[in-house]
């Protein structure tokens, strides 16, 4: 099959962009990649009222599991897509996908209703996540890169990080339903202002798509992110054993299929390239943290400290504020300096210190003692996010921006949901066995799964005083062991970090838009 894709022309084919001009399309793009970020923890802190309306608590995961499997299904596809047919089209495709989802998660009426919605918001929300950045990359030099790609990558992680404080507020200000309704007004301003401004040259050649790549890749990451998601309950169940086999087969099919395909979905010499490969790691240890370690602290806030949702999110304020500063500074430090290896290297050196740190919590301890710790979190985590992105864009061909930097992103989301997997098992074996040696029995609820208990904290805090005190240390044991497991895992990423590439920043740009006045 054959269809149209962009040639990056010379810098001559269109006319420079104005400042002005820049910042319209920047500003529309991030609006799009702040939603996309947000929606995948917004939920976190509302699935117990969400589930109350709805009914359905055993399905109450597959809530943020359907928008994270579509999301890093479509993520490498669509960018592949934009490589090909142009990243205006596939982008404003993608923001229209994901403003349909949202509209249909608000009107769900089951949780049946509501995971299909995720899932289709969530196709949305991979392709903006790809395609801004690969934009981003077509419009900014490397050079220049770092002071735009810094403010991107912390609205980014900012967005997933403070995602549980939007989703608490709003639960307890407003209807379950506004969560998804606010995405609509802000993704159609995205929508209208992309479509006015954003503009890309391209020439038609034919080209041959690579399905069969596409449908390997799609069932090897959804056979090993659902066999990640019922892993929790047991890693060893014929079930779970069975998905992960599939997903090794369908990943050893795609590597084949990649090998001979005319036109790969993901080219695999991308990963010859040390620089790529070094940041696709460090890219996916880093959501291991953000998105995987991070989202225990608000249910420690909320079950072991007994504060609202909406202060349980800012309490997480200074992971926030960490990462803004990480992107942010260090973009701007590399733009000035045209270094970049320093950011993640000095990055996950304080990350390490801060995991370490929280790994020794109790129900005791003071949130301003968390502060600092939880700062050097965010630092590593933006740093590490801006730095991976530099580096790798500026390290492949410009002709592979879109997909090399869809991967990039993928790795992320990857590292994320393998990362809550395995936290998230270790948090409910810790808390079950410490209950079990330390609560006599039947003092808890008839009938009160341990996952449901903790995401009540009314009923904890309406327990006998001693049987409280037990659960909410069971609590606090179960985040420090979490805390503890991903301390020698900041400490390989720091090793990592030293040991990626630092080339020279080129000066140009991969291609120059022309505007529609």
């Amino acid at each position: 099959m054959s269809a149209s894709t962009t040639v990056h022309p010379s810098e001559t084919d269109a006319p420079a962009l104005s400042q002005r001009q820049l910042w319209i399309i920047l500003g529309s793009l991030m609006l799009g990649t702040v939603l996309a970020a947000l929606d995948t923890t917004i939920v976190s802190t509302a699935l117990p009222t969400i589930t109350g309306k709805l009914g359905g608590f055993s399905s109450y995961a597959w809530v943020g599991t359907a928008y994270i499997l579509a999301s890093t299904i479509a993520t490498p596809i669509l960018g592949k897509l934009g490589d090909l047919f142009g990243r205006r089209r596939i982008v404003l495709s993608a923001i229209t996908v994901f403003l349909v989802g949202s509209m249909l998660c608000g009107l769900s009426r089951n949780m049946t209703e509501l995971i299909l919605a995720r899932g289709v918001q969530g196709l949305g929300g991979g392709g903006i996540q790809a395609l801004t950045f690969a934009i981003l990359g077509d419009l900014v030099s490397p050079r220049e890169r770092g002071r735009y790609m810094g403010m991107y990558t912390g609205a980014y992680a900012a967005s997933a990080v403070i995602g549980p404080l939007v989703g608490g507020w709003m639960i307890d200000h407003f209807a379950w339903q506004w969560i998804f309704f606010f995405n609509v007004p802000v993704a159609a301003i995205a929508l209208v202002f992309i479509s006015a401004t954003l503009k890309f040259p391209f020439r038609r050649r034919s080209v041959s798509i690579d399905f069969l790549g596409a449908a390997l890749l799609s069932g090897a990451l959804g056979s090993l992110v659902v066999g990640l998601e019922r892993g929790r309950s047991g890693w060893l169940r014929a079930p779970v054993v069975v998905l992960f086999v599939l997903s090794a087969l369908a990943i050893a099919m795609f590597v084949a299929q990649e090998r001979r395909s005319s036109e790969p979905l993901l080219p695999l010499r991308l990963f010859r390239n040390r620089v790529f490969a070094v940041s696709s790691a460090l890219g996916f240890l880093a959501g291991t943290f953000a998105y995987g370690a991070q989202q225990f602290l608000p249910l420690q806030f909320q079950d072991a400290n007994f504060v609202t949702p909406t202060r349980a999110g800012l309490y997480i304020a200074p992971i926030m504020i960490g990462v803004m500063l990480g992107s942010g500074v260090g973009g701007r430090l590399i733009a000035r300096t045209g270094r970049y290896k320093i950011f993640p290297v000095v990055g996950f050196g304080l990350a390490t210190l801060g995991v370490a740190v929280v790994s020794r919590i109790t129900p005791t301890t003071s949130f301003w003692v968390l502060v600092l710790p939880m700062l050097c979190m965010g630092i590593g985590m933006g740093s590490t996010f801006t730095t991976s992105s530099i580096a790798s864009q500026n390290a492949i061909d410009p002709k592979d921006i879109g997909v090399g930097t869809a991967a990039l992103v993928a790795q992320r989301s990857l590292g994320g949901s393998i990362g809550l997997a395995i936290y998230g098992t270790i948090f409910t074996v810790t808390v079950r066995d410490h209950l079990v040696a330390t609560v006599p029995a039947g003092s808890l609820p008839q009938g009160t799964p341990l996952t449901r208990l903790l995401r009540e904290p009314a009923k904890i805090r309406a327990l006998a005083p001693s049987v409280r005190h037990a659960v909410v240390e069971s609590i606090s044991h179960g985040t420090g062991r979490v805390f503890l497991i991903a301390t020698p895992v900041a400490v390989v990423a720091f090793v990592l970090a030293t040991r990626l590439p630092e080339l020279p920043l080129r000066t140009t740009a991969g291609v120059l838009p022309s505007i529609q006045e």
